[in-house]
């Protein structure tokens, strides 16, 4: 097992930045998970620590080696990629025990590994098979056995669970947690999916435009997320967003409460799960255009009076649901607002409230 430090990584190609400049510690036997929308560079790093391509600048260190020039079969790490790259007239065990073979390693030694591997993965039935003879599940087992073989230091994962169906990716997200557990070797996944992100990482680091926006605990992040890309990109429907420039004084305090009486170009967010349906009359007034099913419980899309936003409001399971035109009202769970200034860099809402506040008391009379 090994640590890893990132400092001040970069990586362009030619012209074009796509890593700028991360720090980033990742300590020794962390579930650690990249996560971020497509082309924002998280890919990239994993490829940069496993040494398939060289940084532009700045240094990664595993367990406290720097691999400046170190080749990637000797850096102690083992990759998984989205493809399952099996050998096709190879049976499972000899599929599982190739590197160490082509390592030049006895017998002996290999029958060991690949025996362990099998049983870690719930693959000794199969050791015998061809590729073909298995589901997709079974051969994206087989391609983490054979990383599993070679005893890395750091495990990296590549969107491993991208062409699995859904039923498949939520057992294998359960396999993967159980193999952290029972190897404690530091992993590193790659995913642009968010549920992945949420339920296998120690920490989650989320990247936007090969840049670091939040890193820690992932409902830490959901929780308190530090700009407004953050909440929004985590959460299932995402975060509502509501500038307040759409909101007449009264509607602000029908929805916030007059203690927290705003101006300014700042953003409010709340969560579906955190916002109230209500009576009318009762809150920042809307009407319900859509009414969605899932589930467990239900999703109600309701238009504000004010502006043009439509927010989704998630509702309780078992109880009274609106209909389709139903004048309600709206408003947040106490706590539970965001606010976001104009550079989107989440604030709270007192400190949101005295800077408007300040802002106003120097405007000329």
């Amino acid at each position: 097992m090994a640590d890893l430090q990132l400092r001040g990584v970069r990586k362009a190609f030619g012209d074009t930045p796509v890593l700028r400049g991360l720090d980033l510690d990742i300590a020794d036997g962390e579930f650690m998970v990249f996560v971020g929308p497509s082309g924002c560079g998280k890919s990239t790093l994993l490829r940069l620590i496993a040494g398939l391509d060289e940084a532009s600048g700045g240094e990664i260190r595993i367990g406290g080696e720097r691999m400046d020039g170190v080749a990637p079969a000797d850096r102690g790490v083992a990759m998984v990629f989205q493809s399952y790259a099996l050998y096709p007239h190879m049976t499972v065990a000899q599929n599982l025990g190739f590197a160490l073979r082509m390592a030049g390693r006895p017998k002996a030694e290999i029958a060991a590994a690949v025996g362990r591997a099998a049983e870690i993965l719930q693959l000794s039935p199969l050791l015998d098979r061809l590729p073909r003879a298995l589901s997709g599940g079974q051969r994206q087992r087989v391609a983490i056995g054979r990383a599993i073989v070679r005893e890395p230091r750091v495990f990296l994962f590549d969107e491993p669970l991208s062409n699995l169906d859904a039923a498949l990716r939520v057992q294998m997200r359960l396999e993967l947690a159980r193999l952290h557990q029972a190897l404690g070797t530091t992993m590193i996944y790659v995913t642009h999916d968010q549920v992945e992100a949420m339920t296998l990482g120690d920490r989650i680091a989320l990247f936007n435009g090969g840049r670091l926006e939040q890193v820690g605990p992932p409902l830490e992040v959901y929780e308190r997320p530090r700009s407004r890309f953050v909440a929004g990109f985590l959460g299932q429907p995402q975060m509502n967003f509501l500038p307040l420039a759409q909101l007449a004084a009264a509607d602000r305090a029908a929805f916030l409460g007059p203690s927290d009486a705003m101006d300014g170009e700042w953003v409010l967010g709340v969560r579906p799960d955190h916002l109230q349906l209500l009576d009318e009359g009762q809150g920042l007034a809307a009407r319900v255009e859509r009414l969605e099913h899932v589930g467990d419980a239900a999703l109600a899309w309701a238009k504000l009076d004010a502006g043009d936003a439509t927010l989704a409001v998630r509702l309780a399971p078992g109880g009274a649901l609106p209909v389709a035109g139903a004048r309600v009202s709206l408003r947040p769970q106490p706590g539970r607002v965001h606010a976001f200034d104009a550079d989107g860099i989440a604030r709270p809402l007192s400190a949101a409230t005295a800077i408007a506040t300040e802002a106003a008391a120097t405007q000329p009379a």
